[in-house]
């Protein structure tokens, strides 16, 4: 007959020191992820750590366990996160495998991180991730975060351990946006917003509120270093996408439409060329979202893979709903520029004669492509013919990354296109040297 009676579960807690390894929980497996969680503890010179589990619980059992050690003359220092997701042994890939991603948060910062303030940035971190990959259609890697006390209120960001960028935010502070005239009316330092240079100054809190009746819009810090860091990421999208990469992203046709990309996942030529192709819409901030749409033009035209920005120019025409969609203003419609005919023609000429533009000669479409934009509330959009758009595209991109570039051939029917002015070169530039 069966007793009812109380029964007690045994758990064991293992105290470790520096350089001991346990194996039920050590993290050297390739391919397992996870995280631990370890109460430091200090006595005298000694240093030891109390394993706890996958997550901090104030456990009966814990708080019994940490009284027998604070008796004993431990001193609790913290806690500790070990996070590892199985893609490095230890004295072996470090050397050869670089963090994709990686941001340094400077001393002011570490708040941010901070589990007793509920480490607001992680979920943002995710939440960059989530909107990259429905943007653009690539799922980037996870963005790692360390503390780098060299720096105070700055961030770092690194990309395959090389630096990139360095933004600065000021945690009891606000930046607020707003042409010269406006911000003088506000005390605080003058700087420039990240992300689209524009002016700004950090205020103190208390000023919001004027900030907010002179029109001016308010962000908090955390919403700046975000946007930057977002705008960052989503300018090294061809970067992060690596053979691997492209493998992986095409595999998850396989099952839906295994005849649209079998022939690329069989040929790693052909899979190389792809991937350069996938690259070049990216780096024109063109979403691989559909990739369908990019295999079957790949396919389609597998003889012109080695010509890469060729099929990359077909893949565009293919996806022009979409290029267009992104562009359009709140009404439907698109506001652009268009390039003029001097210019056009000075461009299909130097193609024709094989001679490219002299960087000043470069330069002088650039000033007028942005004098145009300040004189008609900045259109997003300039349009060129088709035998032009991708020289031009060529030379502007990095110096106007913000502009997108149309072909006529890529304007498709149910957008209203608005052409706020022409661009235009005073007199044809004269191409010098060879292409």
């Amino acid at each position: 007959m069966a007793r009812n009676r109380a029964e007690e579960e045994l758990q064991e807690l293992h105290v470790l020191r520096v350089g001991e390894v346990f194996e039920p929980f050590a993290p050297w497996r390739r391919n397992e992820q996870g995280k631990q969680v370890y109460i430091k503890l200090s006595r005298n010179e000694e240093v030891s750590y109390l394993y706890v589990g996958s997550q901090l619980s104030v456990r009966a059992e814990l708080q019994q366990a940490l009284m027998r050690l604070v008796n004993d003359g431990w001193m609790v220092e913290g806690e500790v996160v070990v996070q590892f997701d199985g893609r490095s042994e230890p004295g072996t890939d470090p050397y050869v495998y670089r963090e994709p991603l990686m941001l340094e948060l400077g001393k002011a910062l570490l708040p941010l991180v901070d589990p007793q303030n509920g480490s607001p940035l992680v979920p943002k971190v995710e939440q960059i991730r989530e909107e990259v990959a429905r943007e653009v259609g690539l799922v980037i890697p996870p963005l790692r975060i360390s503390d780098n006390l060299q720096l105070e209120n700055q961030y770092l960001l690194r990309i395959k351990d090389a630096p990139v960028a360095v933004g600065e935010v000021y945690l009891d502070r606000m930046m607020v946006l707003g042409n010269l005239d406006l911000l003088g009316q506000l005390e605080g330092g003058i700087t420039q917003d990240p992300v689209h240079r524009l002016p700004a100054k950090w205020i103190q809190g208390e000023l919001k509120e004027k900030a907010e009746n002179l029109g001016c819009p308010v962000l908090g810090p955390l919403a700046v270093m975000v946007a930057h860091l977002k705008g960052l990421i989503m300018g090294a999208c061809p970067e992060l996408l690596g053979l691997q990469e492209t493998y992986d992203l095409i595999h998850r046709l396989r099952s839906s439409h295994p005849v649209v990309v079998e022939e690329f996942l069989n040929d790693r030529r052909l899979l190389r060329r792809v991937r350069k192709v996938l690259q070049g819409l990216l780096e024109q901030r063109v979403a691989i979202r559909d990739l369908v749409t990019i295999m079957e033009i790949c396919g389609d035209h597998v003889d012109l893979l080695d010509n890469v920005e060729e099929v990359t120019e077909r893949c565009r025409v293919a996806l022009a709903r979409q290029i267009c969609a992104s562009v359009v203003d709140r009404e439907g419609g698109l506001r652009v520029l268009a390039l003029g005919p001097v210019a056009e023609q000075a461009i299909r000429e130097s193609l024709l004669s094989g001679k490219n533009w002299s960087h000043d000669q470069v330069e002088q479409l650039e000033r007028a492509v942005r004098k145009a934009r300040d004189e008609h509330d900045h259109p997003p959009v300039l349009i060129t013919d088709p035998p032009t758009r991708r020289v031009v595209q060529r030379w502007l991109q990095h110096a106007l990354p913000d502009l997108t570039i149309l072909s006529t051939e890529e304007l498709v029917a149910g957008f209203k296109v608005e052409v706020a002015a022409m661009v235009e070169l005073h007199s044809a530039p004269t191409p010098s040297g060879v292409a």
